[in-house]
């Protein structure tokens, strides 16, 4: 088979091919889930923007504690007060998580 021939054949075949238009149902059907899923984020937006504020909120009033009592936790490190430290990294570690799973949503996922 040459190359003549199977442009020959290539030619034949989109002259017999006859694309299938989906039906007005299933284009209608998708329609609707588009549609419904464009709602649910209109809806959901500001649920989104709330949970973002929260944690923001949260994140500014840690920092504002901890820089409050800064001469307090510097003055516990230097007498070596080690259940300060793990609380500090508790703490930290909490809002590590807290801040991914705010980050993470399941609409992401």
């Amino acid at each position: 088979m040459n190359d003549s021939d199977l442009d020959a054949i290539l030619r034949q075949m989109a002259a017999e091919h006859r694309p299938q238009l989906p039906s007005p149902g299933l284009l209608w059907f998708r329609a609707q889930i588009a549609q419904k899923a464009r709602q649910k984020e209109r809806i959901e937006r500001p649920l989104a923007v709330m949970r973002g504020l929260a944690g923001l909120t949260c994140a500014v009033l840690l920092l504002v504690f901890v820089a409050s009592d800064w001469a307090e936790i510097q003055d516990a490190m230097d007498h070596r007060n080690w259940f300060l430290l793990q609380m500090l990294l508790l703490t930290v570690t909490a809002s590590l998580a807290s801040g991914a799973m705010l980050l993470w949503s399941p609409r992401k996922r």
